[in-house]
């Protein structure tokens, strides 16, 4: 059986002192570093995207992926023009600053196109975010709605539902079960980010 290493990770930019500080010596932040598990090498591997080999730039021929225009002016702008299929978009903000309610308003127009969209919430039940969905006027049947934290689950609800736009709201909450840190250490958030940015491309 392998001997269980553990290592200091800073909450604040990521980095790996040898041992714990209280002060982070990259960003300089004070009481950051968290002791982890650190994971074994063969649970770290991803599985290979594509077979694509390095070809020169001259012999890349571009094409125009096609993009989902929401109705909402800033952001639409903010996104070059609307969302990209296969992409990933952060939102980011303070604390009841309105992430949530732009979310959820995003998730109504997209599905009011008759696009399937699938609303994770990983904070609030299935009923809080009907009851903040009503106050909102968002109530297409193409919207579907879970609660749910663990990152193996919410893989296989969308290879099943392979919905056109997904929303995991948030990513601090969620967890994946193989990683042995708590949910929004910078370990988690790192491989939950990776894993579903993954799944957008190959889904």
């Amino acid at each position: 059986m392998p001997k269980t290493k553990i290592e200091f990770v800073c909450q604040s930019c990521g980095s790996r002192p040898p041992k714990w500080l209280g002060k982070c010596p990259e960003c300089g932040e004070f009481n950051t570093l968290v002791e982890e598990i650190a994971r074994p090498e063969e649970t770290a591997r991803r599985p290979v995207l594509s077979e694509e080999r390095p070809i020169p730039i001259t012999e890349v021929q571009p094409v125009d992926r096609p993009r989902i225009v929401v109705g909402l002016g800033e952001f639409d702008r903010v996104l070059g023009g609307g969302l990209v299929i296969g992409s990933v978009a952060l939102i980011g903000g303070d604390p009841g600053i309105g992430k949530s309610t732009l979310i959820l308003q995003v998730c109504q127009r997209i599905a009011s196109l008759g696009h399937p969209v699938l609303y994770i919430s990983s904070e609030e039940s299935v009923i809080q975010t009907k009851l903040r969905a009503e106050r909102l006027g968002v109530n297409s049947p193409n919207l579907f709605i879970v609660s749910e934290t663990n990152l193996s689950v919410i893989r296989k609800y969308l290879e099943e539902m392979k919905p056109k736009f997904a929303v995991v709201d948030s990513i601090q909450m969620i967890y994946r079960p193989e990683i042995p840190s708590a949910p929004g250490t910078v370990s988690q958030v790192r491989e939950c980010a990776s894993e579903l940015t993954f799944l957008a491309k190959r889904l």
